[in-house]
């Protein structure tokens, strides 16, 4: 496992709090179990983030309206430990294809689950993973649901702020 810093970015309700873990624990997610655990969801890059975001819109319901978001930005002064799934030699310890994680199909899916439950049991409170919405792109997930200590992040500066719709 590894030690992670840098800006990561995600798209938030429009005027939402970059760092609000509230809702994530409901939410179900490729790399979390809705109502057992939360992760904040993130893009190493800009464009993984966007990438994110438009793949949400793809995918809301048909006649269904998803409400006005904002990308922003998350200085991540410190995550640790995280495991690296973008790294090949980490994938095969595991056992796992990269287009394992990052197919659509509900086997696939729930892979990344079981990946994200062996890795949290393991320690890790982060992971890092390839985007299954930009090929190339790396998502950073952040695990919260206990005391924070290898976790240190700040909101991003406001010029990261960005409307999507």
């Amino acid at each position: 496992m590894i030690t992670w810093a840098g800006r990561v970015w995600r798209h938030v309700p429009a005027g939402g709090f970059p760092l609000n873990f509230a809702f994530i624990v409901k939410a179900r997610g490729r790399w979390n179990r809705a109502g057992r655990y939360g992760c904040l969801y993130t893009s190493t890059t800009r464009e993984g983030a966007m990438a994110e975001y438009r793949k949400l819109v793809a995918a809301w319901a048909p006649g269904l309206r998803l409400a006005p978001r904002e990308l922003v930005s998350i200085d991540v002064h410190r995550v640790e430990p995280v495991l690296d799934l973008t790294d090949g030699a980490e994938r095969k310890r595991f056992r796992v294809r990269l287009d394992d994680l990052t197919r659509d199909t509900d086997a696939a899916i729930e892979l990344c689950r079981t990946l994200s439950d062996a890795a949290r049991r393991a320690g890790a409170v982060g992971l890092l993973a390839p985007s299954a919405a930009l090929a190339g792109a790396i998502n950073l997930m952040i695990y919260q649901d206990g005391l924070a200590g290898g976790i240190d992040l700040a909101v991003g500066p406001d010029r990261d702020r960005l409307p999507l719709s």
